[in-house]
């Protein structure tokens, strides 16, 4: 791999999500760990962090996945406000208010409930709103998920990006988003703007999903019976 270019994981969770295993106070940590230059913490519902946190040359970028009342998921990249879960283009049209960027996740897994796939989002919808797809994501089990992603955006002519779907630091920087050289937080937004982007990428092994399926029922357990 080329020196220029900076790895990026531009989809996880820390304990911020309900299913999420990961203090984010060790972030910096699991960065270095794993040769990583940014993390995107695109936590549920409600970003975790609404700016842009550097340290040593790498990057926390504010980030959320949102759950659409009608299409499914779209994560918000750079979102400095809150935005509320609406439609799925009005979402959209709240990111990109604050100039901040979407990013379509593991838009052909069947086997999750809100992804585009599932909730039939119209071609149409990802051309006008959609900046980036994600065309590795770790989670997804069965790698043809990935390709069919990958045919998605090539169709459609949108770059792509590559998030581990992270729950826990094992997962961390499974899937890679590789930006060339940046030295800012300005120059990676721009690099994605521009959609200059390199993938790479492996599924994260199946067993390892189960602590945060785990730790997500228990939580739902607990919330219950407070």
């Amino acid at each position: 791999m080329d020196s220029r270019l900076a790895a990026f994981d531009l989809h996880m969770h820390t304990i911020h999500s309900k299913d999420g295993l990961t203090n984010p106070k060790d972030l910096f940590k699991i960065m270095k760990r794993h040769g990583l230059r940014g993390l995107a913490p695109t936590e549920h519902y409600r970003a975790a962090t609404l700016k842009i946190i550097e340290r040593e040359g790498r990057f926390i970028l504010p980030a959320c996945e949102y759950k659409s009342t009608d299409y499914g998921e779209l994560i918000g990249l750079f979102v400095s406000e809150h935005v509320e879960n609406r439609s799925f283009a009005e979402i959209a049209e709240d990111v990109h208010s604050q100039n901040g960027l979407t990013i379509l996740p593991h838009p052909r897994d069947p086997l999750r409930k809100y992804t585009a796939i599932r909730r039939g989002l119209p071609d149409e919808l990802i051309e006008k709103h959609v900046d980036l797809i994600e065309g590795i994501n770790s989670r997804c089990i069965i790698p043809l998920f990935n390709k069919r992603a990958q045919d998605l955006a090539r169709r459609l002519r949108k770059p792509m990006t590559a998030g581990s779907d992270g729950h826990s630091w094992l997962e961390m920087g499974s899937a890679r988003t590789w930006l060339q050289d940046v030295e800012s937080a300005e120059d990676i937004y721009n690099e994605l703007r521009r959609g200059r982007t390199q993938i790479t990428g492996w599924p994260s092994l199946f067993f390892m999903h189960f602590p945060t399926m785990l730790w997500q029922r228990m939580r739902k357990l607990a919330y219950d019976a407070w």
